[in-house]
């Protein structure tokens, strides 16, 4: 037979446990929240540069590497 000792401890444990669970939730929400900001400015720029630049695939190449790189974190 638990106790309200044992019950409280468990019920400690489980609050411990689900606040760790959601630190991390919100951790992986927020990394995917700047992923998609980020996926979202680099199909924008080379949306815009293939419309004006369709024949020069380097400079294609190179607004890509200037999403990527110059929307991090």
């Amino acid at each position: 037979m638990n106790t309200n000792q044992d019950l409280q401890s468990e019920f400690n444990e489980l609050l411990a446990f689900n606040e760790k669970i959601d630190r991390e939730r919100n951790m992986y929400r927020d990394q995917s929240r700047m992923y998609r900001q980020r996926n979202a400015s680099a199909k924008s720029l080379v949306d815009s540069h293939f419309r004006f630049n369709k024949d020069n695939p380097e400079m294609t190449l190179k607004a890509i590497q200037r999403a990527l790189i110059g929307t991090g974190d």
